[in-house]
Parts: C-alpha cells; structure tokens; sequence
C-alpha cells in the first residue's frame, strides 16, 4: 500500500526539544482511535423509540437534550438514560421493552468500538517501546470498560472517562486525573484528539497536543516528537 506525506504545519506538534523527556501518550477515543461516535452508527434514535414504542420526534429531541448528562455521569447506566427520556415525554415502559432497547443501544456502541486501521499497531508500537499509554475520553459510564475487549484493553496504563470521573476535556481536572493514573507530570504527556476545542486548552496547559487529522498525518508528527517514531513504519492506505 502506498504512503504518502501530507503538508504538516510543524507547530502543530509544538516540537520543543528542550523541555523534559517525553514519556506518555494519551488518545481521544472517538473520532481518535475509533470513528466519531455519531457517524459510525448513524441514526439510532428512531430505532430505540421504536423498541420502547415510544414516540419518536419527542423521543428524539429529549435524548439530543440529555447528551451531556450522560457525558457527565449523571446516568450511571444506559437503562438510567433511557428510563429518564421516557418519563419526560410520560412514558412508562415495560421491563421488557427496556430490556431490547438497553440491547440494542449497547450494540450500536459496540459498533462503534472498532478500531481504525493502523490504531492497534499504533500502540502497540509505542507500548513497546516504553511509552506509558492513556486514554481520555468524553464518554458515558461503562462505555469503554465493559465494551472494549480485555486484549485491547490492556494496551492501556490508563483509561479515564468523563463520566467515572465527574468531569470532562477541557476541564484541566480531568487532565490532572489523567497524568496522576499515569505517573507523570504535563511536561511529559503528548495527548492526541481530533477536536480543536480540546487540543487547543492542552497546549495551554503545558501538554504537548496534536491535531488528529489522519493516521498518516498522526505518524508524521509522533515522528517530529518521538525519538523511536522515527523507526516507525505504519503501512497507510492513503487515498
């Protein structure tokens, strides 16, 4: 397969080879790792309106609305969210009902879980070569630990989730939380999400951030960062 470089802005990396040694890496999850979230298992709402037989505009509009309460851990469980959504619109539904909706939401998350080409042996590579691994993710509770598989699982140091941990990227708390399970200081973090609004406060933190744009992209800058990166071959499907 061939590879070919994209433009790189060397900033983006905020290459610095003065500061101190670098010794982990922390990924975003969705849109990172894995699809985003919303485009990998598309348009979900009517079908768990139709499994509770509820109605599916306002059904709809309400689960929209209570995104971040499940970011945020104010539901514990995919039962919760649901139970809440159905109340709202003053719907009682059968224990049965909620069982197949509870099962059908907790495939589309599966579904969602795939990891992207390359990602696996991303890091792998770089657990290989010593770097303590993370992950950081803006994400409903039992999303990552009960769904991804122990194999992949234990690529990680480290896995920190919005809502087990009562707060959220860009919150500097949930970085805190991230560098303390990890056993390292900012100075030595490289942390990796595809949305600006995240990458941007963790520069301004002192984290050494990148822009996920491509898995390609993603190689080029390690590279610029990481000493062992530059030994790195990942083979691209570049289109």
């Amino acid at each position: 397969m061939a590879f070919t470089e994209e433009p790189v802005n060397v900033g983006e990396a905020r290459h610095t080879t003065e500061r101190m040694k670098l010794n982990a890496v922390i990924f975003d999850l969705f849109g990172t790792l894995v699809d985003d979230f919303a485009s990998s298992i598309g348009s979900t709402n009517p079908n768990l309106a139709m499994a509770l037989e509820v109605p599916s505009e306002p059904f709809a509009q309400i689960w929209r609305q209570t995104t971040e309460m499940r970011v945020n851990g104010t539901f514990q469980t995919v039962e919760a969210s649901l139970e809440h959504v159905c109340d709202a619109i003053g719907v009682r539904v059968n224990p049965q009902k909620m069982k197949k909706a509870v099962e059908m939401r907790l495939q589309q998350i599966r579904r969602a879980l795939k990891p992207k080409p390359d990602a696996i042996a991303t890091l792998t590579q770089l657990r290989g070569s010593g770097y303590k691994i993370g992950l950081l993710s803006n994400a409903g509770s039992g999303v990552i630990e009960r769904r991804i598989p122990q194999r992949e699982r234990d690529l990680f140091d480290a896995m920190v989730v919005s809502a087990e941990v009562g707060c959220q990227k860009p919150d500097r708390k949930i970085f805190q939380i991230t560098a303390e399970r990890l056993g390292v200081s900012f100075d030595e973090m490289v942390f990796i999400d595809d949305l600006e609004q995240f990458v941007e406060p963790a520069k301004d933190m002192g984290i050494q951030s990148i822009l996920y744009k491509s898995a390609a992209n993603l190689k080029i800058q390690l590279k610029m960062l990481l000493p062992i990166c530059k030994r790195m071959y990942i083979n691209i499907d570049h289109k």
